[in-house]
């Protein structure tokens, strides 16, 4: 309402300089006529403006639908580029050209032409900003940033990693140095069994880890090879690692350990059963299904899976599940 007000103010006395010199008749018409004008001028301009601020904000919606998409990867990213300087000062231009990729990446493909406008004229500095401060605020939540240190020793990050895990319910154990294989960790929980290499880098990790966590693995009989560091990996290492069922994990990860091995498919299922005398269990399916050939009429007995969301009878399940 204002830029229309003004848009009329402005039509008006531009052409009322010019008018003022016509014959009577002649100036008013014209006078209505610029009043016409600056309607039209001004309804374009406050259509445009109306525009404008929709589509900025709709700029900034798909930004946060973005940041909240990718805020895990964001966190892991910010930890593996951000380190300090001699003075304890974190240095932030790999972080930065990090947040510049992710916008160009990750929020300007998804914006209109307009909204990209919009979003170049006034968003931008305000979006990164965002989302900077965002990801500090996610990164305080969890422990592991706050316990991690740039000046730990190799010797500490593997006690640092061994404790990441058993706040994770894992009983995990640093090898003795001398006769380690390759296992820096090995960890165990409901019948599975790990192994890591822990890298404390200042560089990227690249293939030799993922060899020697390959090489644990099959060593100690354990069901998958997990390398873990402070840094990010090479492009190689994460071809060979995914061909050799080694996880490359940043020590952040660690407490989602159980989540990261069932995505893996390396976890089997974990089975109870309730025999109306008491839960047994963690079990995998043979010994399950050891157990109910005990009973008397095992199909009617509520078993419980870790694929499943509630019990159910025995008779109920697939036999090719069970």
């Amino acid at each position: 309402m204002v830029i229309l007000v003004a848009g009329i103010i402005w039509a008006f006395t531009q052409g009322a300089q010019y008018l003022s010199k016509l014959p009577g008749n002649v100036w008013a018409g014209g006078v209505l006529l610029c009043v016409c004008i600056g309607i039209v001028i001004a309804l374009k301009i406050a259509i445009r403006d109306f525009l404008d601020r929709r589509a900025g904000k709709s700029a900034a919606r798909k930004a946060a639908a973005a940041i909240n998409e990718h805020l895990p990867s964001l966190v892991r990213r910010r930890a593996q580029l951000v380190r300090s300087d001699a003075y304890g000062k974190p240095r932030l231009e790999n972080w930065a050209k990090e947040i510049n990729y992710f916008v160009d990446q990750h929020i300007k493909p998804s914006l209109t032409p307009r909204q990209h406008w919009c979003f170049i004229r006034e968003k931008q500095s305000s979006i990164m900003t965002a989302i900077h401060m965002r990801v500090e605020q996610e990164a305080e939540k969890n422990p592991a940033f706050l316990t991690f240190s740039d000046d730990m020793t190799p010797s500490e990050f593997e006690t640092f990693c061994a404790d990441e895990l058993r706040r994770a319910g894992w009983n995990a154990r640093v090898t003795l140095q001398s006769r380690d294989q390759g296992v820096d960790v090995i960890a165990e929980k409901n019948r599975i069994r790990v192994v890591l290499q822990c890298k404390l880098y200042a560089r990227p990790v690249g293939n030799k880890a993922v060899q020697k966590a390959a090489a644990a693995r099959a060593h100690e009989q354990a069901d998958i090879g997990i390398v873990v560091t402070n840094h990010r990996y090479t492009q190689d290492a994460e071809q060979l690692a995914s061909t050799n069922n080694v996880l490359l994990l940043h020590y952040s990860d660690l407490r989602n350990l159980d989540a990261l091995v069932r995505a893996a498919g390396s976890a089997p299922d974990t089975w109870y059963y309730d025999d109306g005398k008491g839960q047994m269990g963690p079990l995998d399916l043979e010994e399950l299904k050891e157990a109910l050939g005990t009973l008397s009429d095992p199909k009617a007995i509520f078993v419980w899976c870790s694929r499943f969301s509630d019990w159910k009878l025995a008779r109920d399940i697939p036999s090719s599940n069970l």
